[in-house]
């Protein structure tokens, strides 16, 4: 008997339990009540007692980690419906036309048409970040979006990613006005305290404007530190954005590193060798999220943009980078929380229905294959488990289409098996010895379970990477199942079989096979 099929088996379970562990922490641990934290918007976060932020923070930590979803048709997710904001539309088309109000009139339409395909495409590019969870992005109506996120239990999370424009501005902040502010009117970290106090003692140039500073707090949670003055026009923005990505800096925290285009660099390279040591604000959607002052030219057009984020935080900054800027910002209509599609009734038959299905499958093979069909049994539980616990891996979302994969995974595996065992009655039955048989069958098997196992692993790849909404959740509930599938039949079935003929010494064929 090989043990190292052993040690590589109770390797991955452990590894298994350890992926699935969050998961039951998650629906089985955490009460409703720390789940509801994760609804509150920033700003009532930061509000929060340190108890109950750093409650926040490891129930954040729990659910961003391999926590399996359930999908809008199980669990239920959050439903957001959006539309441009006709304020923002009409500046920016007067913007456009400088000024001409007849041509913004009859150019409306077409432009919104254009504008909310735009949304519709970055959008989808956003939800990224949420996986498998088979985001369903759709137009309702002339300018109306939609937005369902299966298995997405932050709306304020969600309502971030979405309703962001993503608009990154560089911007100089105003050094001579804020050195001479009083001190009474700056708090401990040198920003303005209140605004209308310092207006009511202070005249803002024209060119300047008042933007709030913020940095996350030791809970991951952005708090406004006070307010900085910086100069109206920018003299960079996220259209030179070539790349963005997650990084560190030299002291490992977290950070959002970027780089510009071949024009972006140079522009870049002209503002920081003409302006060393002032300060250069980088302003993300009307926030100041860092000010660094300019030490040395830049060449290269690559940086960084630091504020204490958390990895979330810079995680969810990138994909609204990388997915661009909206030109128009998105209007909130509705958001909610919705239950599942289908109603807990139906959930618990179709539960019902797929236990009462396994056990028949059970009892048949032990019927028909006595010992090794209760192998076949302990293996196809093994595959479930291991099956949920790669889908955990990948943060994947189970949906309804997800369970026919597993019943589809189910089958290949049993399939897998019989066809192995019915090899061993066949070498049986030409008059080999039981330990030759099951060698002899085995490895005969082996070769045709790599190759239908193998060409629909790559099928089921393709669904996973090219479908859409649950053509993906099937392929790649599949794709994960039948690797498992295979690991199970070459692995476990046969340690088991060899473990029971040899050490258990249970060989009389009536009860074996």
């Amino acid at each position: 008997m090989d043990w190292w099929r052993f040690i590589t088996i109770l390797i991955v379970i452990i590894i298994g339990g350890l992926l699935l562990k969050p998961t039951y922490e998650w629906y089985f641990v955490v009460p409703e009540s720390d789940k509801a934290l994760l609804s509150l918007p920033a700003e009532e976060v930061s509000k929060l007692s340190p108890e109950m932020k750093k409650r926040y923070m490891e129930v954040k930590q729990l659910r961003s980690s391999t926590v399996l979803g359930l999908g809008l048709d199980l669990r239920g997710g959050v439903y957001i419906t959006l539309e441009p904001d006709p304020v923002d539309m009409t500046n920016f088309l007067l913007e456009k036309y400088e000024g001409d109000i007849e041509k913004v009139n009859s150019k409306y339409a077409e432009e919104l048409e254009n504008q909310v395909n735009v949304m519709l495409e970055v959008l989808r590019n956003r939800l990224d970040q949420f996986g498998v969870s088979e985001p369903v992005i759709r137009r309702e109506g002339s300018s109306k979006i939609s937005v369902e996120l299966p298995g997405v239990s932050s709306p304020a999370q969600a309502r971030e990613a979405v309703s962001k424009a993503g608009k990154l501005e560089f911007k100089f902040v105003d050094d001579e006005l804020m050195k001479s502010i009083d001190r009474r009117f700056l708090n401990e970290y040198g920003y303005i305290k209140d605004v209308n106090e310092f207006l009511s003692n202070y005249s803002l140039p024209a060119d300047d404007e008042i933007l709030g500073y913020y940095e996350s707090d030791e809970y991951g949670v952005p708090v406004l530190k006070g307010f900085i003055v910086v100069k109206k026009e920018a003299v960079l923005d996220g259209s030179f954005l070539a790349d963005a990505r997650p990084g560190q800096d030299q002291f490992g925290r977290p950070v959002v590193e970027f780089s510009l285009t071949l024009e972006g660099a140079d522009i870049f390279a002209d503002i920081t060798r003409n302006n060393v040591g002032r300060r250069l604000a980088i302003v993300l959607d009307g926030k100041v999220r860092s000010a660094p002052v300019i030490q040395t030219k830049i060449l290269g057009g690559r940086g960084q943009i630091t504020g204490r984020f958390t990895q979330d935080e810079v995680s969810t900054l990138v994909s609204i980078l990388k997915s661009g800027a909206l030109s128009v910002k998105l209007r909130e209509i509705e958001v909610r929380a919705i239950g599942p599609s289908l109603g807990a009734d139906s959930i618990e038959l179709g539960m019902k229905s797929a236990l009462i299905g396994l056990i028949l499958v059970f009892a048949f093979a032990i019927f028909y294959y006595k010992t090794l069909g209760l192998i076949t049994t302990i293996s196809l539980i093994l595959n479930l488990f291991l099956t949920l616990a790669g889908l955990a891996m990948f943060r994947a979302t189970l949906t309804l289409p997800g369970i026919a994969g597993l019943a589809l995974t189910i089958g290949m595996a049993i399939d897998a098996n019989v066809l192995q065992f019915e090899r061993i009655k066949e070498e049986l039955r030409n008059g080999r010895d039981l330990i030759s048989a099951m060698k002899i069958g085995f490895d005969r098997a082996f070769i045709t379970i790599i190759d239908t196992h193998v060409t629909v692993i790559i099928s089921s790849f393709i669904l996973s990477q090219f479908g859409y909404g649950p053509i993906k959740g099937f392929g790649t509930t599949l794709m994960v199942g039948i690797i498992v599938s295979l690991f199970t039949s070459i692995f476990v079935v046969r340690f088991l079989a060899y473990f029971v003929v040899e050490k258990l010494k249970i060989r009389y064929l009536p009860v074996l096979i």
